[in-house]
């Protein structure tokens, strides 16, 4: 009876040890605003302007990063909280397509596979599903471009969505103010090897060229250690 009790008070005593391990298991590290990546060995410089949430090592997107201080459109100024947050997801796929192959496999409405389906989950320029008091109507193509980002080949893809928005003013609105606009997005990936590293970008339009701007710089300091 003893040594029954003994292996339970061991076993709960362990308990915290493998949770605590579980909890750190994470896709890598920011050290001096320089985030390095554990399996897949690269690594991004940050921008302090930005808040960073590293997700599960387990999981293919490895990074989130959304603005601190970001603009709030006219539209909103008094409903703040409708604006939509600048934000930078990087995700790591498999996939023997070229970063542009890649990129039209996301926008073509036939073309499936394993990869785009985990990558659709979070490309939310290309994942605008309508809500209660929100209509997506309108995916443009805006540009897109060939570049090199550490020696390795890459494309990038920008596009605009258009949507109705129903906003209301305060809890105690008896009615809502209809808001016209749209989002900007950005899809970049970089291929090395069979691996794909992709970053999607979303953000209101009004601010979207200077957030593209600032990601891009993030983008362009990868490197593949």
């Amino acid at each position: 009876m003893r040594k029954l009790l003994l292996v339970c008070l061991i076993a709960l005593l362990a308990v915290p040890t493998v949770f605590a391990a579980r909890k750190k298991d994470k896709a890598g590290k920011v050290t001096d605003y320089v985030y390095t990546d554990k399996k897949y060995n690269f690594s991004l410089s940050l921008n302090d302007e930005w808040k960073y949430k590293i997700q599960k090592n387990k999981k293919d997107f490895r990074l989130v990063l959304t603005q601190i201080k970001y603009g709030i459109p006219s539209a909103y100024a008094s409903a703040e909280d409708y604006t939509k947050i600048p934000r930078m997801v990087v995700f790591v796929v498999e996939s023997k397509l070229s970063p542009k192959a890649f990129i039209d496999s996301l926008l073509s409405s036939s073309y499936k596979s394993k990869a785009k389906k985990t990558v659709l989950k979070e490309c939310e320029i290309l994942n605008l599903n309508s809500s209660s008091g929100f209509t997506a109507e309108k995916l443009i193509s805006r540009k897109s471009k060939a570049l090199k980002v550490d020696g390795k080949k890459g494309y990038f893809w920008t596009g605009q969505v258009q949507y109705t928005n129903e906003v209301s003013i305060s809890a105690s609105s008896k009615g809502a103010k209809r808001v016209k606009s749209s989002y900007g997005g950005a899809i970049t990936v970089i291929k090395n090897g069979d691996k794909l590293i992709l970053f999607h970008v979303i953000s209101e339009w009004d601010y979207f060229n200077s957030i593209f701007s600032e990601t891009m710089k993030i983008i362009k300091s990868l490197k593949w250690k």
